[in-house]
């Protein structure tokens, strides 16, 4: 091998080596990346389900499958990882299941804030968000901040893997649902529901 076919290879080692080393790194920073939780910058804590699931949202004919169910009870964290349990305490409850990268959740939750602004929540009624499909590669995450920078004002608590949902028939956003002071569901109702159809139903679980 002469001088100049011996230099030739040293250059190929040498780019060979360059090469393993830049592929190297890429797998290291993609292992990184796609290792990294899902759950990270959320709340934290461990949800706890009871009783059967409702049936999925069916749509105009819901009410008829699902009026006087009793609903799951659940414990889920809330934006401080506070574990709260959501049970019978004497109140109705109205949950209000948000996407933070819903369009229809982020038009819905200034309209129900505005109506807590202005009228309140009536006595004896309990109005609740569960942020849940979360997903940290889409629009306002980490979805505390979202309702944070909105200025939400009721409870809300963090669903992350959807359990919640998935027990209360959620298929669509935003998802309202009912429930009077004994659990029992009264009704649900997904997509933007004007503010003064939401003061009547808050009104009438009041009355119940």
């Amino acid at each position: 091998m002469n001088l100049q076919e011996r230099n030739l290879l040293n250059k190929n080692f040498v780019i060979a080596g360059v090469i393993i080393l830049v592929l190297g790194l890429a797998i290291a920073i993609g292992v990184t990346l796609s290792s990294e939780p899902v759950t990270a910058g959320l709340p934290e804590g461990e949800i706890t389900i009871s009783g059967e699931p409702l049936p999925e949202f069916a749509g105009e004919n819901d009410l008829n499958i699902v009026a006087g169910l009793p609903a799951p009870t659940f414990s889920a964290p809330n934006e401080n990882s506070e574990i709260i349990t959501v049970e019978k305490n004497g109140n109705a409850k109205a949950l209000l299941f948000l996407a933070h990268w819903c369009g229809y959740c982020q038009k819905e939750v200034p309209i129900v804030q505005n109506l807590i602004d202005t009228v309140g929540v009536p006595d004896g009624v309990e109005v609740i968000a569960i942020a849940t499909s979360i997903d940290r590669g889409r629009e306002n995450y980490p979805p505390q901040r979202w309702l944070a920078d909105e200025g939400w004002s009721e409870l809300q608590l963090y669903d992350l893997e959807r359990e919640i949902g998935t027990y209360y028939g959620l298929n669509a956003f935003p998802y309202w649902v009912f429930l009077d002071k004994d659990l029992n569901v009264v009704a649900r109702q997904t997509g933007n529901i004007p503010e003064n159809i939401v003061l009547a139903q808050l009104v009438q679980l009041a009355n119940q």
